[in-house]
């Protein structure tokens, strides 16, 4: 198939496209490059700058006879969401309206949506299953969310598949070292302890009240690999006639925040500790249930050990201390 890779130069799309490339399909990249990188994919991948939300950038992207598009594209950050809603409202939820618009236009069967854990909110059970109530505590829930939402009334009115798939936490790099994170600023865990690690510089911890074991919050951390086979195996679902629906993409464990720590100073040597207030929006606890995932799609997770994440991100982070800037594309 020719995919169309929305954000397929960033952190997760970049791997997402590599994977397609290692799997036969085409992947054809659209990307603002305002968090991408260019070096993040291969030479043989055709890259088209811009943003989903412009209709001329989407008519030349759509002469590629596009078969399938997954969608990545999208601001992340919980933080900055609550302090510039309407940033994240329109970039996240009214742009890519032009995406599905374009979709149907050209005929377009099948659409992969990146989604995230946080259109829950505060978890009533944990582990989370799909069924769970959704009540967002930030504008990046919501905005994901409304997307679904959107995806729903497309396949009804449409005839446009869709699976969407709610990401918990993705971390780690290529087991080689040679691609990984590079995001600016970065706001997760795993690779700002492992810089403080690397340049022996504190770490900021955010928020040591939370209602559990240790006081930290608590997160289900899924390898980058482990979720872009989730995708794969979503879009062969669809081929296959699956019906619209939403996927919980996670491991079912939970570690927080004083564990990675742990673990990050075991694997890349000790570094100091500050302590500062949560972070708005944070959840204390979100642990997926994926069963969903693992039965009707036959996923597995490979790579999620957290202690395999964690040797994963540092190997690329110690081999490119300044990400993608200080590496040539080999």
């Amino acid at each position: 198939m020719r995919i169309l890779v929305t954000g397929g130069a960033g952190y997760i799309g970049s791997h997402m496209t590599r994977l397609l490339v290692k799997a036969g399909h085409t992947p054809v990249v659209l990307d603002s490059l305002e968090f991408g990188h260019r070096q993040a994919l291969p030479s043989s991948v055709k890259l088209y700058v811009g943003n989903v939300s412009d209709e001329k950038i989407l008519k030349q992207v759509f002469q590629n006879k596009i078969d399938a598009v997954i969608h990545f594209a999208g601001y992340i950050s919980v933080p900055e969401s609550v302090t510039n809603p309407t940033k994240y409202m329109v970039n996240n939820f009214l742009s890519p309206i032009q995406l599905l618009i374009a979709l149907v236009r050209y005929s377009i069967k099948y659409i992969i949506f990146s989604s995230t854990a946080a259109v829950y909110g505060q978890p009533e059970t944990v582990p989370i299953p799909e069924s769970h109530p959704k009540n967002p505590t930030s504008p990046y829930g919501l905005s994901k969310l409304c997307f679904e939402q959107v995806l729903g009334y497309y396949d009804r009115q449409f005839d446009l598949k869709s699976i969407s798939l709610r990401y918990f936490n993705a971390c780690g790099a290529n087991p080689n070292g040679r691609f990984g994170e590079d995001h600016s600023p970065e706001g997760h865990i795993i690779p700002n302890a492992i810089k403080a690690a690397i340049n022996h510089t504190p770490f900021t911890l955010f928020g040591t009240d939370f209602p559990t074991p240790d006081g930290t919050c608590i997160r289900d951390y899924i390898h980058i690999d482990d979720l872009c086979s989730a995708h794969l195996l979503a879009l062969d679902a669809l081929k296959n006639g699956h019906k619209t629906g939403v996927f919980n993409a996670g491991t079912g464990t939970g570690h927080s925040n004083q564990e990675i720590i742990k673990v990050i100073k075991k694997v890349a040597g000790d570094f100091p500790v500050k302590l500062a207030p949560r972070r708005p929006g944070d959840p204390a606890k979100l642990v997926a249930d994926s069963t969903r995932l693992q039965k009707e799609l036959g996923w597995k997770p490979r790579s999620s050990d957290i202690s395999t994440i964690i040797k994963s991100a540092f190997k690329w982070h110690s081999s490119h201390p300044k990400g993608y800037s200080d590496r040539s594309f080999a």
